[in-house]
């Protein structure tokens, strides 16, 4: 961690600098404002990759809550940061507030990572002392982990990049329409695949470490099994419940009618890859828990290949939809091939742990999905003619979303899943030690 400061204080300064250096040549005000922000925020991402370190040491001692609710700290100063800009600050002159926000995102900042270090010492006895010493094995080991999976982090980032410039090409509101739909389905991939990952990779480590196969191979099945109990029947309610849930978000000011139509064109295609973009993870974590963060970063760069090609076939005539598409190919392909080189490698078929659970989910889900349809065919005709306002568009998302998750929780119990078993007594066990605290 003490290296990782080293190399990233490193690189903010430079940064820093590099706006100073090229302001002079700019011109537009828009462009030097943003300018001029940037080296006072950059320390920002110092703070933030050192506390995401840290949390990485809480992790490896079964202690996720921390990690888990201290990314909402930055959402929160923002906004007492708007918030107070709006009582404070004259009207007329709001779009200067816009530099009250630059310090409280550094106190985010700082908060997060005081928060980890505490957590640290008070539930681990852990002292953080800066030593850094770049020569150390660990340093030398944990650099050449990491590597592969740097690359990996740079296809992302071109391959989010790929898609906005195509965007860009069709025009036409269609860059606006994959960014909203994206913010949906982020919900559940960060709910429930992030997280998974996260959870299973000290337990798949130390299984792996100690030799014990049948026990590696239970645990990766066992957060497969769940993360597809918990996203399946979320797509299937969000297909249903598209339509009002963008409209419920979205819909306001210069969101019109037609925003909404282009951003269900992407969330259409989006939503079927959200098991797969959350199942991912996890399967990941079974290659890093073995020391092989290659592979998944050489899949990655064959999907970004792959995803690029499909682009470029289907966005003239899906548009934004056929950008979407790509990518929830590129996802279950991804998915695929991670799951035959885990077999390939280890022996170990896990498609076939899985494979009675998911039969199950899928007529569970489906069950959910139809209970809801017509719940939202019902409402929208008792209120039609109504106007829409807030509340009806809330009542066309909740209430189709939650009977079909109690239809969905008396499927499963029907068909005696046990995901939902572990699930429940999960949640019943935490609370109960909470409630004993």
């Amino acid at each position: 961690v003490s290296v990782l400061a080293l190399v990233l204080g490193g690189l903010v300064l430079a940064g820093m600098l590099l706006c100073f250096a090229v302001l002079p040549f700019i011109h537009r005000p828009d462009l030097r404002e943003g300018l001029l922000m940037t080296p006072f925020l950059l320390p920002y991402g110092l703070l933030l990759c050192l506390a995401v370190a840290l949390a990485g040491v809480l992790n490896t001692f079964h202690r996720f809550t921390v990690p888990a609710l201290t990314p909402l700290l930055l959402n929160v100063f923002m906004i007492a940061a708007a918030g107070g800009a709006w009582w404070l600050v004259p009207h007329e002159n709001l779009r200067n507030a816009i530099w009250l926000l630059a310090p409280a995102i550094l106190a985010a900042g700082v908060v997060h990572f005081w928060i980890h270090l505490l957590a640290l010492k008070r539930q681990e006895g852990l002292l953080f002392r800066f030593d850094p010493a770049p020569s150390a094995p660990e340093v030398g080991q944990v650099g050449r982990l990491m590597a592969p999976a740097l690359v990996g982090t740079g296809m992302i980032q071109i391959n989010v990049m790929v898609d906005r410039l195509l965007a860009m090409i069709l025009g036409g509101g269609a860059v606006s329409a994959l960014y909203y739909s994206q913010r949906i389905i982020y919900v559940p991939v960060g709910l429930f695949g992030v997280a998974a990952g996260v959870v299973a990779l000290p337990a798949l480590s130390r299984s792996w470490a100690r030799g014990e196969r049948g026990e590696f191979l239970g645990q990766l099945s066992h957060s497969l099994r769940n993360v597809f109990f918990l996203c399946l029947p979320l797509t299937v309610l969000m297909l249903v419940t598209a339509d009002p849930m963008v409209r419920l978000f979205f819909q306001r000011g210069n969101f019109t009618d037609k925003s909404v139509t282009d951003t269900l064109l992407a969330l259409a295609f989006y939503l079927p890859g959200i098991p797969f973009f959350s199942l991912v993870k996890p399967l990941a974590a079974g290659f890093y828990a073995r020391h092989d963060t290659r592979t998944p970063v050489r899949i990655a760069w064959c999907c970004l290949a792959l995803n690029i090609a499909l682009n470029l076939s289907l966005m003239w005539w899906l548009r934004q939809g056929g950008l979407a598409l790509s990518t929830s190919l590129c996802s279950f392909a991804n998915f695929s091939l991670l799951l035959w080189l885990f077999k390939k490698q280890t022996g170990l078929d896990i498609l076939y742990e899985v494979m009675p659970a998911v039969k199950r989910i899928v007529v569970a889900a489906a069950a959910a999905g139809l209970a809801a349809f017509l719940l939202l065919l019902v409402i929208d005709h008792v209120w039609q003619g109504g106007e829409c306002g807030f509340r009806l568009k809330l009542a066309r998302v909740a209430v189709p979303v939650a009977f079909g998750y109690a239809i969905y929780g008396l499927a499963a119990w029907g068909m005696r899943c046990p995901e939902l078993d572990d699930i429940l007594h999960e949640t019943w066990g935490r609370l109960r030690r909470r409630l004993r605290r």
